[in-house]
């Protein structure tokens, strides 16, 4: 069978210039405008990273599908002043330039350490949602030397994507997205979807992905072996409700495999759990970190 190549890009140059101005938009009000940006060289094209000053270790932020780093500004607000870095995914809409194609894991574990190399970062604190999230695991696995800890929100890359319920939550959530907006808002707290109360979240979200091409990898699970080698601490929140996967299956084979683990399943979340629970998901990062510089061990658990 012929490699399938994974290679993202723009419909039009004017489809991309319009969906910067939508984001500079977002960054200007929410983060009181973009921090400082690099544009580091891979083998795989330009990747734009973000830096916010600070103090500490640095942890580094690696977002969802069709998302960008601006999705990160809620959480940076509460490092407590550490320093942090948001990278955009190469292929995905953000910020970052893809030109070559994507045809394995490997290609994006060479990706993201040399997106580290070109940042001059050894080790990171690195936290992952969803893609992200199957980012981290990766670059754990097999770059070891790069991780400090691992924080997963509702990631990829441990159990099997449920296709069907996860395209049915994603079709509600359009549908929803077209509503007035007090129905709207009430689909947002029913679907466990927060960018539904903002309009123009959406409107950038949503032309995102009617004007780029994401040919993103799909988030297959890691084998039991490269899960069982990933040596940095990990802390594993997976919203109770999660669309996209069974909730107690990931968590039951991270317990298992993952040789130092903190898991817990999130009461009343989603796989939206970065948005729906931003606080919560914070705290837990920033405590967890500063137990792993203390060296502390994390025991396996699961929340009630």
């Amino acid at each position: 069978m012929k490699e399938r190549a994974h290679f993202g890009e723009w419909a039009s140059t004017e489809a991309e210039t319009r969906f910067r101005a939508m984001e500079d938009e977002l960054w200007d009000e929410f983060g009181g405008g973009r921090p400082p940006s690099l544009d580091v060289p891979t083998a795989f094209g330009t990747t734009r990273a973000y830096r916010w000053e600070g103090d500490g270790e640095p942890v580094l932020f690696l977002h969802g599908a069709t998302g960008t780093s601006l999705s990160w500004v809620p959480h940076v607000a509460l490092l407590h002043g550490r320093v942090a870095y948001a990278v955009d995914t190469i292929g995905d809409v953000g910020g970052s330039r893809q030109t070559a194609p994507i045809r394995e894991p490997a290609d994006l574990v060479t990706w993201l350490d040399e997106t580290l190399g070109g940042l001059e970062l050894d080790r990171v604190h690195v936290a992952g949602t969803s893609y992200g999230g199957f980012l981290g695991l990766l670059l754990a696995a097999h770059r070891p030397e790069r991780v400090r800890s691992l924080t997963l929100f509702d990631p990829g890359g441990i159990v099997r994507l449920h296709l069907f319920r996860f395209l049915a939550w994603g079709a509600a959530c359009l549908f929803a997205s077209a509503l007035p907006a007090r129905p709207r808002r009430a689909a947002g707290r029913a679907l466990r979807m927060p960018a539904l109360d903002d309009r123009r979240i959406l409107a950038m979200t949503l032309y995102g992905q009617r004007h780029h091409r994401v040919r993103l990898l799909p988030t297959d699970p890691l084998s039991d072996g490269d899960l069982r080698s990933i040596a940095a601490p990990v802390l594993l929140l997976v919203g109770r409700k999660s669309e996209v996967h069974d909730a107690r299956a990931c968590v039951a084979r991270a317990s298992a495999l993952l040789p130092d683990v903190d898991a817990e399943l999130v009461p009343g979340a989603g796989h939206a759990l970065t948005l729906s629970h931003a606080a919560h998901c914070t705290e837990r990062l920033v405590g967890f970190v500063v137990e792993v510089e203390a060296g502390g061990h994390r025991s396996k658990r699961i929340a009630p």
